[in-house]
């Protein structure tokens, strides 16, 4: 199979990407998006002389240009990998006939914010599956509810599997948990009723991972509901995925001891905050919110949390609040060895008495709102 000369190809993902961000920044209707464009048809049209079409599909942090790896991976291109699976794509191929009209809407709907990949006559676009966790070639997502419970699972593996090359010596696979964000984002804006996303614990050795997802998930639909899109949701999602990441660094006997901890195991346990916090700031293509989020989701909205921030007249940040409250709601959902499991309007119950104390009494309201809408929406 021919390769395409690296100079082409990185001047296509150039074009491309710089296009976006001008659409972002002005409109498609801008001189310099329709200069980027018809560049970008140029490169398009001169690979396509020579094959049937150009498929790009990304694979973690690789991208793959008609089965041949992409050696070189620059800004323009980690850029497009970006943004392309916060649409939930993971895959395009152009084929011959593209037009401009095709080519700027496609760029117009990857640019503007809350805007669905459409269908285009001669761009197919490959979009994360979220029922089988796969790619397939669509026109327009779709949602089988009975698949819930496995996207659930799918996802909690994802995790363990990230979670399983947590060291101090190893870089984490960001583009892994990218992928669970996208999912479940893609997901809860199709179902009603978040509760039916959110997954049991199945043994107590995956509670970790279990609990990490169901927040995650909890405190991206918070979030949302409050108005926050785009960067900063992913960056929550993210964030909450690793916000107890530091317990990766606690003892197996005491993280699933089915009794009461003693004081020095609950000590250690938590320890697990700060250890998060240090593993996470030293983590490259984090958001930054993340070694703040794992140091604070247990630092109370009146300071008397832990760790002892307050001494350094430290207050808990407002994200860290939304993570909190998704923290305590599915702590409290879930069977342990030494708790029963709760019914959704008893947390609730508990959760506005603990308000204006443990929990931001606003967050609490929101809260409170959208759980009981999605139960009585289901």
């Amino acid at each position: 199979m021919t390769e395409y000369p690296s100079g082409k190809v990185g001047a296509l993902f150039h074009t491309l990407m710089t296009a976006i961000s001008n659409c972002s920044l002005y409109s498609t209707e801008h001189a310099s998006v329709e200069e980027y464009l018809k560049r970008s048809l140029t490169i398009i049209n001169e690979m396509l002389d020579t094959h049937e079409s150009i498929e790009i599909m990304i694979i973690e942090d690789e991208i793959i240009i008609n089965k041949n790896p992409l050696k070189e991976t620059g800004i323009h291109e980690k850029n497009l990998i970006k943004r392309l699976k916060r649409k939930g794509i993971s895959g395009i191929e152009f084929l011959k006939g593209l037009t401009i009209a095709e080519l700027k809407q496609f760029i117009a709907d990857i640019s503007v914010k809350k805007r669905d990949i459409k269908s285009y006559p001669h761009i197919k676009t490959g979009v994360i599956d979220v029922r089988l966790g796969g790619l397939k070639i669509d026109d327009g997502l779709s949602l089988d509810t009975e698949g819930l419970a496995d996207l659930s699972t799918q996802q909690v593996e994802k995790l363990k599997e990230v979670y399983s090359d947590i060291s101090p010596f190893r870089r984490l696979n960001t583009s892994g948990l990218e992928e669970i964000v996208v999912n479940f984002i893609l997901t809860f804006r199709r179902e009603a009723n978040i509760l039916t996303i959110i997954s049991p614990v199945k043994a107590y050795s995956e509670y970790t991972y279990t609990h990490a997802t169901n927040v995650a998930v909890l405190s991206m639909f918070q979030a949302e509901s409050l108005g926050i899109t785009d960067e900063l949701l992913h960056d929550i999602g993210i964030s909450a995925l690793l916000h107890d990441v530091g317990k990766m660094f606690i003892s197996k006997e005491i993280l699933e001891k089915k009794g009461s901890l003693a004081d020095k195991e609950w000590e250690e346990m938590q320890r697990h905050s700060l250890y998060g916090a240090r593993y996470l700031s030293k983590m490259e293509d984090l958001p930054r919110l993340a070694p703040v989020i794992a140091l604070q989701h247990h630092y109370r909205y009146d300071s008397k949390g832990y760790p002892a921030l307050h001494i350094n007249g430290k207050r808990q940040h407002i994200l860290s609040q939304i993570i909190a409250v998704s923290d305590f709601f599915d702590a409290l959902r879930s069977i342990r060895p030494y708790k029963r499991e709760w019914e959704v309007k008893e947390i609730l119950s508990l959760m506005r008495k603990n308000a204006d104390s443990e929990f931001n009494p606003l967050l609490v309201d929101n809260f409170t709102r959208i759980i009981l809408a999605a139960l009585k929406g289901s």
